[in-house]
């Protein structure tokens, strides 16, 4: 009887449509401090941008 009880998606009538804002892509501040947490954000950010620019890194390296 919990089946019967389910609404699906297609149930649901949608007469407005609220609008967001686009929030990947933007720069978001962030509090920094001396903690664990900041560490692994920092470190994260970096080897993620190091991952991108590997090549030019390399390339840069070798010259």
């Amino acid at each position: 009887m919990v089946s019967d009880m389910r609404k699906r998606l297609k149930d649901y009538n949608i007469e407005q449509v609220s609008s967001r804002e686009k929030v990947s892509g933007q720069v978001l501040p962030i509090k920094f401090s001396n903690d664990e947490a900041t560490k692994r954000v920092v470190m994260h950010s970096a080897r993620r941008v190091i991952q991108q620019h590997k090549a030019e890194i390399q390339e840069l390296a070798y010259k």
